[in-house]
């Protein structure tokens, strides 16, 4: 008893976007078209008959506030050599979460000189693909996140 249960609607969380309450069914995302259906949101449509509230899916919500959860830096000489090859890994792994969690996505990727840097709107994809490129190219991997933050740091390098 006094456990935390995932999804419960009314309990307290450190997620901003976490509103605490049910959309009204259905509920489609104006950005993105996701439906809100049975409790959460899904890649599906709306019927003709159907009369569709309108809301910004919190994933959507989270990219318009530059908000992310999870932030990948990808770096070294090794990383400007495969860069293709690695953000078709990158591209996969999301494409590959958005299956089953179509609110965990990318939300930029900017690149500099010799480092690029990903934002996540889910601490659990940042893992996702940091542990993903470390399996696939090796390198040094570190993942970082705060004792009382949501937010995770996965970096990734590798020079040779």
């Amino acid at each position: 008893m006094g456990e935390e249960r995932r999804g419960d609607v009314g309990h307290e969380s450190k997620n901003p976007y976490y509103e605490g309450k049910k959309y009204k069914e259905p509920t489609y995302c104006t950005n993105c078209d996701l439906v809100y259906r049975e409790g959460r949101w899904i890649e599906g449509s709306i019927s003709s008959e159907e009369d569709p509230h309108e809301a910004l899916c919190p994933a959507c919500r989270r990219k318009r506030d530059r908000n992310p959860e999870g932030l990948v830096y990808l770096s070294g000489n090794y990383f400007q050599e495969h860069k293709k090859e690695i953000l078709q890994l990158v591209k996969n792994d999301e494409e590959k979460a958005k299956q089953t969690r179509p609110l965990q996505r990318l939300m930029w990727a900017d690149e500099e000189s010799n480092s690029m840097e990903l934002a996540t709107t889910n601490e659990h994809l940042a893992r996702r693909i940091g542990k993903s490129i470390a399996r696939a190219h090796d390198g040094d991997l570190d993942i970082k996140s705060g004792h009382n933050e949501r937010l995770v740091r996965v970096y990734w390098t590798r020079e040779d």
